[in-house]
């Protein structure tokens, strides 16, 4: 697979370094403007099979006939959706039975009424409850150091806790692997292709922690 990253911020800069490692794919290249002197760039995404960023990447993609792979929602165009930290939690989600807590812990300012804990050395943060694509999670601002995707249910509980704009940057690039794995036709969700989406995170280096209570 031959892939453009339209870069905006780190998170996409991330997402190109773990892709071009990644089996399956054959060719990582960045759109214009942006420069690189790991990647070339290119003016065009013809010719290539797949666009991945931001929102923003859906105009590209959808005007070349063109998956697109995105960390939010997509309301047109064909591709993966949601390939974020949250999609990340929503994905572990999948499978785990009476679900009690879903959240994440990302960098920013704490903020909320109601407490999540997380694994150490995260441990207890402040959180608001969000809709992200029409899931209710708790999203847990903070420090900048630790970032974590974790659910937990009445006999299992899943959790990812890494550097966040690690976890970011292979958030966005494993929702690839959901493509190489089969194509899609429509907007797609990385929780509803949960195995290879998750799959392809653990390839490419997240770990995925998991007890039973």
């Amino acid at each position: 697979m031959r892939v453009v990253v339209a870069v905006d911020g780190e998170t996409t800069t991330r997402a190109a370094h773990s892709l071009s490692t990644h089996p399956g794919v054959d060719e990582v290249v960045l759109l214009g403007p942006a420069t690189s002197a790991h990647f070339d760039t290119v003016r065009s995404v013809s010719g290539f099979d797949a666009v991945v960023g931001t929102e923003k990447a859906v105009v590209p993609a959808s005007k070349a006939g063109l998956p697109a792979v995105i960390t939010g929602s997509m309301a047109t165009g064909v591709g993966i959706s949601g390939a974020s930290v949250e999609g990340l939690a929503l994905a572990l989600a999948v499978g785990v039975e009476a679900v009690h807590s879903l959240a994440v812990a990302i960098p920013g300012d704490p903020d909320g009424e109601e407490t999540v804990t997380f694994p150490s050395p995260i441990d207890g943060r402040p959180a608001r409850r969000r809709r992200y694509d029409g899931h209710e999670l708790h999203v847990a601002h903070g420090s900048d150091e630790l970032a974590a995707a974790m659910v937990q249910g009445e006999a299992r509980h899943r959790v990812v806790v890494d550097h966040p704009l690690f976890m970011a940057g292979i958030a966005l690039a494993a929702g690839v692997g959901v493509l190489l794995d089969s194509p899609v036709t429509q907007p797609t969700p990385v929780w509803t292709r949960a195995e290879p989406y998750l799959r392809t995170a653990v390839g490419m280096g997240l770990v995925i922690g998991e007890r039973s209570p």
